[in-house]
């Protein structure tokens, strides 16, 4: 008798310690961890503001190769969301979207989980949990600060914001290792390299052809450029600040085929053949510094192509590129800067 009054003494503390818990416990709870990345951090926020790639070095990918991933919205940056549907209690149904940004020092996501597995995230009501990076720069290493917030618990699940550090602590120390990882094993790339939004401008372009080597393009292409410049000034057109540019339409390992422009006042039309006005790309772009001569731009759309993949982008469009440097000004090739595009998500 006198073991089973203990232990009932014991279960009625258990009970009301639970019960002190769910009334006058913690109902806001917040988790970091931090690493230090051999690395700019210019590379590390292209990687963390990047759900595309989240994946690739995530704590918890391997817990359910089956889950369901969907991704919306931009690849990177405020806006772009990742959702992921799992039968895998530990995982369930939930979604990461960025709503802030400062770019090279912060990253935030709200998130949401499905309790009730049926795929709605729609409550409107429920205080969002948080999961932000923190990004602080010294010469060629950056400190990474991952860090957790929620807040508005109630109930049992304030149990979870007491034992936040014991449950998701290891995770988070485990996804910093693998980031670390990922983002010092990257491929070096030798120009300088980002993704931005592009504003479209109105050229007088004209569609041009050549075989793929480098004398028949540069011909090829300055006669296309006498072409329009002989239009604009035919037609009165008003030129603009800008550069020459070409947007690449087929190319193979034989051929090329470009449409050659210069930049010219919105609304200008034209009457000269086969100099029209166009309209450049507009949207998201990855975008690259090509310094040197224009023989060696193959290497510079090598760099964007392996970029795209590293990072997960979408290459969704032609190419092209805007000449900065006028070649009968300076003619010091190692001079000459050239812009490289490529559109994406």
């Amino acid at each position: 008798m006198k073991v089973l009054k203990i232990i009932g003494i014991i279960i009625l503390i258990l009970l009301a310690l639970f019960l002190g818990l769910i009334i006058f416990g913690p109902s806001s709870g917040h988790l970091e961890r931090q690493i230090t990345i051999n690395a700019t951090p210019g590379m590390v926020y292209s990687e963390v503001s990047n759900l595309k790639t989240f994946n690739k070095w995530s704590p918890w990918f391997q817990v359910d190769p089956d889950t369901e991933y969907v991704w919306e919205g931009p690849s990177s940056g405020v806006g772009s969301k990742m959702i992921w549907y799992s039968e895998n209690s530990d995982l369930g149904n939930g979604y990461m979207e960025i709503t802030e940004v400062r770019n090279e020092e912060f990253v935030l996501m709200d998130m949401g989980f499905d309790q009730n597995s049926n795929r709605d995230f729609t409550d409107e009501g429920e205080e969002k949990p948080t999961a932000s990076f923190i990004l602080e720069g010294s010469g060629e290493s950056t400190k990474v600060t991952w860090a957790f917030d929620i807040s508005g618990v109630s109930g049992m699940e304030k149990m979870m914001v007491v034992g936040l550090d014991m449950f998701l602590g290891p995770s988070y120390e485990e996804g910093l290792e693998n980031l670390k990882a990922r983002i010092e094993g990257a491929p070096t790339f030798s120009v300088k390299m980002a993704v931005q939004d592009v504003n479209p401008f109105t050229f007088a372009g004209k569609e041009v052809s050549s075989a793929n080597n480098m004398t028949d393009i540069s011909n090829n292409m300055g006669a296309a450029y006498s072409d329009i410049m002989e239009a604009i000034v035919s037609n009165n057109l008003q030129m603009t600040e800008g550069y020459p540019m070409a947007i690449a339409t087929d190319y193979s390992e034989e051929s090329i085929s470009m449409i050659c422009g210069i930049p010219v006042a919105e609304g200008s039309t034209i009457d000269s053949g086969d100099v029209t006005i166009m309209q450049s790309p507009d949207g998201r772009a990855i975008r690259a510094l090509h310094f040197g001569d224009y023989s060696l731009l193959e290497e510079t759309h090598d760099q964007i192509n392996l970029y795209a993949e590293y990072f997960g982008y979408e290459l969704t469009g032609n190419p092209w590129e805007i000449y900065v440097t006028d070649p009968s000004v300076e003619p010091d090739t190692s001079k000459w800067i050239t812009e490289v595009y490529y559109p994406t998500n």
